[in-house]
């Protein structure tokens, strides 16, 4: 198997501080070629780059807060995309009520009342938990952001508790330079278009109801290390070749299987998220793809169970592949989603790309997604021109055209027969 280059940091701070931004690069390189005279500019030129990069972080006490929602057990996911200038995003949701344990039918017949009761107190005392991590994690959330108040820009905090009703909403951020904040209402809180840094959380529990969610979203951006243009093209043929050797290599494992994927809608067909479905994308109006139609291509590349370990490898290394791509190429359409896992019946996303031509009403967007079900392991590398929608049997199908399932022989579920 071919390796990648170590685990990387979580810490975007530490990244920064320990990789040199384009433009230092490019200074090396013309003093190298002799084609800066005064040598002396050099020094005041490093001092500088190291000046923006340590002042160029995110906000230490939000990292902060963040670790200590992960260390509660949390889900934290991290992203990072172009824009405006480099896109950081850290997520966390939490829900007051979780699925319980489950128990067929026949045996909760053959249950005694003491098994039962003792079923029950198990089911309310793992809610209770969960009920106190919660309200533990939003007393933590509440008291940074309050603190964190005088020194935003600007800064939006309204709560109601009445009853068993709960809703907070908590929004601030921080200017870029002496740009003014523009800030818009939707989905029920203060959101910003233009900040340096801003972070919100929501958390909403209608009267009579127990099932509640948190969600904590915080968003830095980072200048670009020079002046840029339009933001280009993901060029996803130079993305595939970054990959490509890596993923040849895994064919030589015993049982590793390439195989061709073909998914497609086409002008007024619909299909809901459900029994077909796990994920789809319905590209809006405004930005010229009135048809709402998809094509999907690419290949699906699986890896059996028993090669858990280098299947694990394999996903390290592509991540640590696709982040070197991301990096050097900022100045493309991309998203990349940090420590990607292989995820039990989903798709877990680590990059994807988008092409938005000028004249065409249709886009194209390149993605690099990983998976797991019973037999192994999947990573999926697809192009889509138009609208993606994913097949909830992705790992099985020769191809998906307008609901019509096909799949590889031997790979039909039972209850489909």
């Amino acid at each position: 198997m071919c390796r990648g280059h170590g685990s990387r940091f979580d810490s975007f701070i530490l990244i920064r501080l320990f990789i040199p931004c384009p433009t230092f690069i490019r200074i090396v390189h013309m003093i190298i070629n002799r084609q800066m005279k005064h040598y002396h500019l050099f020094f005041i030129l490093c001092c500088s780059w190291y000046c923006i990069c340590a002042n160029a972080q995110p906000n230490e006490r939000l990292r902060e807060l963040e670790l200590t929602l992960k260390e509660q057990g949390f889900g934290l996911s991290q992203i990072q995309r172009s824009g405006r200038g480099i896109e950081h995003r850290w997520m966390s949701t939490m829900y007051l009520s979780g699925e319980a344990p489950r128990i067929s039918h026949e045996l909760w017949q053959k249950m005694s009342k003491s098994d039962l009761q003792a079923f029950k107190q198990r089911i309310d005392s793992m809610e209770a938990v969960r009920q106190q991590r919660v309200g533990e994690a939003i007393t933590t959330i509440r008291s940074t952001l309050s603190n964190l108040a005088a020194e935003a820009s600007e800064s939006y905090m309204y709560e109601v508790h009445h009853q068993d009703c709960d809703t907070i909403r908590l929004s601030m951020a921080w200017r870029n330079g002496d740009l003014a904040l523009t800030s818009w209402r939707g989905d029920g809180g203060v959101h910003y278009s233009n900040a340096r840094e801003a972070v919100s959380f929501q958390y909403e529990r209608p009267s009579g109801q127990k099932d509640a969610r948190g969600h904590y979203v915080h968003i830095y951006t980072d200048p670009y290390p020079e002046p840029m243009g339009d933001i280009k093209s993901f060029d996803g043929e130079a993305f595939q070749a970054v990959l490509s050797p890596c993923l040849k290599r895994l064919l030589k494992l015993k049982g590793s299987k390439k195989y061709p994927v073909y998914w497609r809608h086409d002008e007024g067909y619909e299909e809901s998220v459900g029994d077909k479905l796990i994920y789809k994308v319905t590209l809006q109006s405004d930005y010229g793809d009135n048809k709402h139609t998809g094509l999907t291509t690419g290949d699906l590349y699986f890896i059996p169970k028993t090669y858990e370990s280098e299947a694990l490898e394999l996903l390290a290394t592509l991540d640590s592949l696709s982040h070197d791509y991301v990096e050097g190429h900022y100045d493309q359409d991309y998203t990349y989603h940090f420590n990607p896992q292989f995820s039990y019946g989903n798709a877990v996303p680590i990059v994807s790309g988008s092409n938005w031509p000028d004249k065409q009403p249709i886009s194209t967007e390149h993605a690099l997604y990983a998976s797991r079900d019973e037999n192994g392991f999947y990573i999926l590398l697809i192009k889509t021109e138009g609208e993606l929608w994913m097949p909830r049997d992705f790992t099985k199908l020769k191809s998906w055209i307008n609901g019509e399932q096909t799949y590889f022989k031997g790979m039909k579920p039972k209850d489909s027969l």
